[in-house]
């Protein structure tokens, strides 16, 4: 894909992370925040997101970062998967203090403090797996294992927002915000990663 398409994709979704940030500046919840969560709720996969939303937190992400960090040959690389990471982290504490968002009023049935806009488990769940795919397409790999790990790590990415909203500690908008502003500020670190190159 050619460079000047990242920054494209890095404008659509701060243009998309901003005007869902109009809505909920003041605190407010958007329309398909509560009825997402009960319908969502009504399945009974309690177990199965308590295990898959640890591993978003910072300590698992972390060791994917490790992992990832010895498995890229390229300096380069690794540049870009440590400075992404790192600008993610701080950014989304600064966004969390800025918008001061509470935590929605729904049964917490994991104990998290702080604010909840945006989601800091999407946030680190998506720039990981989306800068692994990116790695993976500039890869050697065969066409198919390509296409599986891109299926599997977009998976591990919904898999996390999913639980965020079904333990009740996020809001859907939370979890789609983190997404957008995720993707914007991860494309534009290939953008100038690649424009640099």
């Amino acid at each position: 894909m050619k460079t000047i398409y990242y920054l494209y994709i890095s404008i659509f979704f701060f243009f998309c992370f901003f005007f869902l940030s109009i809505f909920i500046i003041n605190g407010n919840t958007i329309f398909f925040d509560v009825p997402f969560y009960e319908w969502l709720f009504s399945f009974p996969l309690e177990s199965f997101f308590r295990f898959i939303t640890d591993f978003g937190d910072t300590f698992w992400i972390c060791i994917f970062v490790v992992i990832a960090f010895f498995f890229l040959r390229k300096k380069r690389s690794r540049e870009l998967l440590l400075g992404t990471m790192i600008v993610e982290s701080v950014l989304n504490l600064l966004l969390k203090y800025f918008f001061s968002r509470e935590r929605p009023g729904f049964p917490h049935l994991v104990e998290e403090t702080g604010y909840s806009f945006p989601s800091g488990h999407m946030m680190a769940a998506t720039s990981f797996s989306f800068l692994m795919i990116y790695f993976l397409w500039e890869s050697n790999l065969s066409k198919t294992w390509k296409v599986l790990f891109t299926v599997c790590l977009i998976l591990f990415s919904i898999l996390i927002g999913l639980s965020r909203i079904y333990l009740g500690v996020h809001y859907t908008s939370d979890v789609i915000g983190a997404f957008c502003i995720s993707l914007s500020v991860l494309s534009f670190c290939i953008f100038l990663f690649r424009s640099l190159k």
